[in-house]
């Protein structure tokens, strides 16, 4: 097993760090309707709420979080391990040093359960301590050109109240996707 030591979350801070390699990772990762364009990408750097982090073994970059600190909760965008470094623990590593440094609750969202891959993102995260939200969600389009997709919440460490998942989903809709709800 990897230790924790072995892995860094380093802050990108402005374009130049955001390397063809880092794009690749990405877009590699996620189909074209649950990602933004790389210009979108490079222009959240200067988002006081929005974090993106290149997760590094041995000084090589194998993935990247993106986190929006939105008060009540962090919201995890984008997370990904490079093809070739999965299934070796690096993605359950990430997820202990962030649940163990952010105090808050945290959502994500995931693929529903229509696949075997969806299903198994889901169990990874519940191995983790997420809970499914059964609530109907979708994630809004980046851009004219895509389509919304149906997609989960997950969040940590305690389940989404059903009283709760309107004011959650419309505070994702509006800080990350920035739409008028």
């Amino acid at each position: 097993m990897i230790s924790n030591e072995v892995i860094r979350l380093i802050s990108v801070s402005d374009s130049p760090e955001l390397t063809e390699e880092f794009r690749a990772i990405y877009e590699e990762a996620f189909p074209p309707d649950e990602r933004r364009e790389w210009t979108q990408m490079l222009e959240l750097l200067n988002n006081p709420n929005f974090r993106l982090d290149g997760i590094y073994h041995q000084g090589k970059l194998i993935g990247m979080l993106s986190i929006w600190n939105l008060n009540e909760f962090r919201f995890i965008e984008h997370f990904a391990i490079r093809a070739s470094e999965r299934k070796k623990g690096f993605g359950t590593l990430v997820i202990q040093q962030m649940t163990s440094r952010i105090t808050s609750t945290i959502i994500l969202e995931v693929e529903d359960s229509s696949t075997d891959l969806a299903q198994q993102r889901i169990r990874f995260y519940e191995r983790c301590g997420f809970w499914v939200c059964k609530s109907e969600y979708y994630q809004p389009p980046y851009s004219v050109e895509k389509s919304k997709v149906k997609m989960l919440l997950m969040s940590y460490p305690e389940k989404i109240l059903e009283g709760h998942f309107s004011k959650i989903k419309s505070m994702i809709y509006r800080s990350v996707y920035g739409l008028d709800v």
